[in-house]
């Protein structure tokens, strides 16, 4: 049904009339049902229609008759267990999906390179230069030039622009972690933002004000800034890139990961280089070491099938860990975000089956968290997504906030991830990314503080 079509059906079926803001809050609990569920409007009608409670309702009272109705719908599981606030709903307007969105591609060719003039003569721009010699190149005196003689739309979030700049700020930060939360005391080494591929799920979505790649070629600053730090912090950490962008997908280019590997090795640190990418040319030239760990992130292929574009398969990704591993460097995964649905048991343990089939334990540590997102990325992914119905599962707001699947499920979901590992692998250390203490207490291993997470797995 059209917008108009389905306001109409509404006040005609159930005789009363829709203000502005009701209509905007039942059009999109029935979009998302319908899309979810396979469920045509018309059909859904007919099940109000059905709804005694409704019949009997006059006046406001037959609205909130017909929203709790569709909240059931909408919410089938947590429904059964709780009963839903209706604040906990978000019901934004509904958007029209983008049109004529860039999209990546396999093979990452940047449309133009733009160089500030402090990294004119930098590896990194003659690495770009000479690995694109065809691509047209801008010099710019600061890369927010760009940002004021370019109105910026979500829809070219994805843009194959790259800038090469000088960072002078953002070289070391502390992971955030959502308050009220267990965090694990991660440090961030910020080498670059955006990235080439492109997954529903992803949080950088939200970030909408920036098209491209921003990508350092100050790599001596960076080292400096770390051992400045270090001599303040002096303890053992955990670091690593792959925050705000994949620390391996353009490293055939970049080559940051020799140099990150060649500066890290004989620190007292852990650090970490995460990706969805099998790009490890780089790496299996480096000789190995223990304290450089090389992580995946994991999901069920069917699920990157429909929600990661331009990644390596699972296949492929497990492929490159063994080669990793035979250069006897460290191992970790990620399963962040678990995605909930009807069959997420079956898809998640045949992954973990397949994990651990392609290879042996222990690895550093294996983190796992579920989908989550801000009320602005549900609305930016759904716009850039439209096929995708990851973000019509039961996602709740939280005490933070953020779009959460309800606690039970999250335990749920837990509890089996690491029953599932545990048959596999009773050393490695597991953790929850951004969980509360009730979630932590499902984990063989329950903890209540940021600094207890980062001793479990700092000296494990």
């Amino acid at each position: 049904m059209t917008q108009e079509n389905l306001k109409t059906t509404f006040e005609q079926v159930f005789s009363f009339r829709l203000n502005h803001n009701q209509y905007n809050e039942l059009e999109r609990m029935t979009h998302e049902i319908s899309q979810r569920d396979g469920i045509s409007e018309a059909k859904l009608i007919d099940m109000l229609k059905s709804d005694q409670r409704i019949i009997d309702s006059t006046g406001k009272n037959k609205f909130s008759a017909i929203k709790q109705h569709l909240i059931k719908l909408r919410f089938p599981l947590t429904c059964q267990q709780q009963k839903i606030n209706p604040k906990d709903v978000f019901l934004s307007e509904l958007k029209n999906p983008l049109k004529d969105t860039t999209v990546c591609t396999k093979e990452f060719t940047p449309e133009k390179i733009f160089i500030e003039k402090s990294a004119r003569d930098s590896y990194l721009a003659n690495k770009f230069k000479n690995y694109f010699p065809d691509c047209p190149t801008e010099e710019l005196n600061h890369t927010w030039e760009y940002i004021q003689k370019n109105k910026f739309s979500l829809k070219d979030l994805k843009k194959p622009l790259v800038f090469i700049v000088n960072e002078h700020w953002d070289f070391i930060k502390p992971c955030p972690c959502t308050k009220n939360h267990i965090g694990c005391n991660y440090w961030i080494f910020n080498l670059g933002f955006g990235c080439p591929f492109d997954c529903s799920y992803c949080y950088l979505q939200q970030y909408t004000n920036f098209p491209g790649t921003v990508l350092p070629a100050n790599l001596d600053d960076f080292f400096n800034k770390f051992d400045n730090f270090y001599k303040k912090i002096n303890r053992p950490i955990r670091i690593g890139t792959g925050e705000f962008c994949d620390s391996l997908a353009l490293d055939h280019i970049t080559g940051y990961s020799s140099q990150l590997i060649d500066f890290f090795r004989d620190k007292p640190v852990l650090f970490e280089l995460k990706t969805k990418s099998d790009n490890i040319d780089n790496i299996l030239k480096c000789k190995g070491s223990e304290n450089i760990i090389i992580s995946w992130s994991l999901n069920p292929q069917e699920i990157i099938n429909d929600e990661e574009c331009c990644v390596a398969s699972l296949k492929q990704r497990l492929k490159a860990a063994q080669k990793v591993r035979d250069q006897e460097f460290s191992l970790s995964f990620h399963f962040d975000p678990v995605i909930h649905s009807p069959n997420w048991e079956i898809l998640y343990k045949k992954t973990i089956d397949e994990l651990y089939r392609q290879l042996k334990p222990p690895f550093k540590w294996i983190s796992i968290g579920t989908l989550r997102g801000t009320r602005k990325l549900k609305n930016a992914a759904e716009q850039r997504f439209s096929q995708s119905n990851i973000w019509y599962g039961e996602l709740l707001l939280g005490d933070d906030k953020k779009l959460r699947y309800p606690k039970f499920l999250r335990k749920d979901i837990y509890s089996n991830m690491v029953k599932w590992i545990r048959e596999y692998d009773k050393h490695t250390p597991v953790y929850l990314c951004m969980e509360d203490e009730d979630c932590w207490e499902v984990m063989d291993k329950p903890l209540t503080s940021a600094k207890q997470v980062e001793s479990y797995l700092i000296d494990k």
